[in-house]
């Protein structure tokens, strides 16, 4: 069982990159763990615009994934919010929460009324 998890955590580990600055990369990070444990982080919007060059590989996702899920976050995978939650230290419920109540705000409700029998 070992071997599983071992692969696991080598297949979701982020590969040294010569753009990313590390020290800026650490400051963002910070940054925004502390502003989510204070509640301060309104929008996903925010933790794709931290640091820009670093956090599409902190996320493991390509930059132009990273602007579509997190501009609206109705997009994001439940990995993407796991990954966000581990790269900055929070509780993953504190990035659930954000994340869907501004979802919610995009979100328009679903008619599902011509499906239903007419009473």
């Amino acid at each position: 069982m070992a071997k599983k998890t071992d692969k696991s955590e080598e297949k979701n580990s982020a590969k040294f990159e010569k753009r990313v600055n590390p020290y800026t990369l650490l400051e963002s990070l910070r940054n925004l763990k502390s502003r989510f444990a204070t509640g301060d982080v309104q929008s996903m919007k925010e933790v794709s615009g931290a640091y820009a060059t670093g956090m599409p590989f902190a996320l493991g996702i390509s930059y132009e994934t990273m602007i579509n899920r997190y501009h609206d976050p109705r997009k994001l995978t439940l990995e993407d919010i796991l990954n966000t939650a581990d790269i900055t230290s929070t509780e993953y419920e504190t990035v659930v929460k954000v994340a869907v109540r501004e979802a919610i705000k995009n979100h328009t409700k679903r008619d599902i009324s011509k499906l239903l029998p007419k009473e």
